[in-house]
């Protein structure tokens, strides 16, 4: 039987290299609700809403609002356009409220046997900070890997590297900028909603000590 302790390796493994590196840690809980509306067979509007609690989950650190509409080319490839609002509001520097246009394609990478599955994400980002002039491009690339573990019950593991494209003057650097792995659980509450909590270790890289953040991620999906 495919077991949950089998996933964390594959999570864990992309960690080794910033392992041995001098890092700032914290501890944060982040809480997400996702609410997915069916337009018709192929389009559909998802509206995710996120709460980020950092500094030993102590203060509110980051609040984002990220609606999208997405089209089906098929089962298993969906192109989507999207806005976020991220609001930053760290402990010393001012609070900075940020707008991102993005465009997104979701696709299979691979499909085994047992229901388990390989999904990738690629989403390009265009990004401004208000009362600042550049505009910060940036590229997500996601691996997900999910294997079903009980018939309710599947097991989750996802890599996500982020990489700027180019330095601004409001802090973003050209370059690897963080990198998010990723081990939980997707459970099945009803037909419509499905809770996803997990552990993410997440490496940023900052002037000086990089930070590592160990987050407890709690993720709620609506379907209407």
């Amino acid at each position: 039987m495919f077991r949950i302790t089998r996933l964390v390796p594959l999570a864990f493994g992309c960690l080794v290299p910033f392992a041995a590196q001098a890092a700032s840690e914290d501890t944060a809980v982040w809480g997400g609700l996702h609410s997915q509306f069916k337009l018709n067979d192929r389009v559909s509007a998802t509206v995710e809403v996120q709460k980020r609690f950092n500094n030993d989950a102590s203060r509110l650190g980051q609040y984002v609002i990220r609606p999208s509409v997405s089209y089906g080319f098929s089962p298993t490839t969906r192109g989507s356009l999207g806005y976020a609002f991220v609001q930053t509001n760290p402990p010393g520097p001012a609070k900075t409220d940020e707008h991102r246009l993005w465009q997104q394609l979701t696709y299979r990478v691979a499909a085994f046997d047992g229901g388990a599955v390989l999904n990738g994400r690629t989403r390009l980002e265009q990004r401004r900070i208000d009362g600042r002039d550049d505009m910060g491009w940036r590229l997500r690339q996601q691996l997900r890997f999910s294997k079903p573990l009980t018939p309710k019950v599947s097991g989750v593991v996802w890599s996500e590297a982020f990489w700027a494209a180019n330095t601004t003057d409001w802090g973003q650097r050209e370059g690897l900028e963080r990198w998010r792995n990723s081990v939980g659980v997707s459970v099945p509450l009803t037909s419509r909603l499905t809770l996803e909590p997990g552990y993410i270790h997440q490496w940023v890289r900052r002037p000086g000590e990089d930070a590592v953040d160990h987050i407890l991620s709690l993720s709620l999906t609506a379907q209407f």
